[in-house]
C-alpha cells in the first residue's frame, strides 16, 4: 500500500484527522497513517480500500502494553510482579481505553461502513479502545518509540489515578467469597468467540454445582473472566 507524505482525506461526516493531531499534540509526517488507524475494516470493505486500522491495532496493543510495563516498574521501584501485572492490566483493559478515546473524542473521527453507522458503531466501547490502540500504532510508526511514549504517558496515564490503591482481584474475591458461604470453587467457561483472529472478542459465564453466577465479554479471556467474575460477586452479594 502505497503511502503520500500528508495525505488528509476525510469522509464528508468526520472531522479532519488534523483536528484528532491537535488533540494529541502529536503531528504526523505521515499523514496516511492516522487515517488507517481511523479506518475501521466496515468502511474499507465498502470502498474497495487496501487497508483498515486491524494491523495497528494488533501493533499498538503492543507498543501500549511495552509503554505502560516500562512507566509503572520506574514509578513503583518496590511493587512486586504481581502489583504491577495489576496495575498494568487496569489500564490497558477495554474499559480505560475505550473511556479515553470517548473523552478525546475518537469515536466521531472514525472511518465506518455504513450499516455499523446505523447500528450504533460509533457507540460500542470495543470500537473505541481499538482505535485507541491503532492510533499508538500509528505514532510508534511515524515518530517511534520516544513518541508513542510520550503521547500514552501524556493524555492516556494522564486521564488514570496512577497512584491508586492496587486494583483487587475480583477473582480471586469471587473464590474467598464462596469458599466463605460453602459454595464450592467458580468454574469459567468459553462460551463464544466473535471477531477477527486477530483481535477476537470472548464471552465467558461463571458457575458453581451447575448454577450460572455471572458472564463477561472482554477482549482477551483474562478480561473476560474478570468481568464475569465481577458479575457474580455482585449477585452474590445481594443475596
Amino acid at each position: 500500500m502505497g503511502r503520500s507524505s500528508r495525505t488528509r482525506t476525510r469522509t464528508e461526516d468526520n472531522p479532519s484527522p488534523e483536528v484528532l493531531e491537535k488533540l494529541l499534540a502529536y503531528r504526523f509526517r505521515d499523514g496516511q497513517l492516522l487515517l488507517e488507524a481511523l479506518t475501521h475494516a466496515s468502511f474499507s470493505n465498502e470502498n474497495g480500500l487496501g487497508y483498515c486500522n486491524e494491523r495497528l491495532e494488533f501493533l499498538g496493543d503492543a507498543v501500549l502494553e511495552l509503554c505502560v510495563s516500562e512507566i509503572l516498574f520506574k514509578r513503583f521501584p518496590e511493587a512486586t510482579e504481581g502489583e504491577l501485572s495489576a496495575r498494568r492490566a487496569s489500564i490497558v483493559c477495554e474499559d480505560t481505553l475505550s473511556a479515553w478515546a470517548i473523552k478525546m473524542g475518537i469515536p466521531s473521527f472514525l472511518r465506518l461502513g455504513r450499516g455499523l453507522c446505523r447500528s450504533g458503531g460509533r457507540e460500542q466501547p470495543v470500537l473505541s479502545a481499538d482505535a485507541a490502540e491503532a492510533v499508538f500504532g500509528a505514532v510508534f510508526l511515524d515518530g517511534g518509540f520516544e513518541a508513542a511514549r510520550r503521547v500514552i504517558e501524556q493524555h492516556l496515564l494522564s486521564s488514570v489515578e496512577l497512584e491508586a490503591p492496587v486494583p483487587r482481584n475480583p477473582k480471586a474475591d469471587l473464590q474467598e467469597l464462596m469458599e466463605k458461604r460453602g459454595l464450592g470453587k467458580p468454574d469459567y467457561e468459553i462460551t463464544e468467540q466473535v471477531g477477527p483472529p486477530h483481535a477476537p472478542v470472548f464471552r465467558v459465564k461463571v458457575t458453581s454445582l451447575g448454577e450460572m453466577l455471572g458472564a463477561g465479554d472482554g477482549r482477551t479471556i483474562r478480561e473476560a473472566e474478570r468481568k464475569a467474575a465481577e458479575k457474580a460477586l455482585e449477585l452474590l452479594c445481594e443475596k
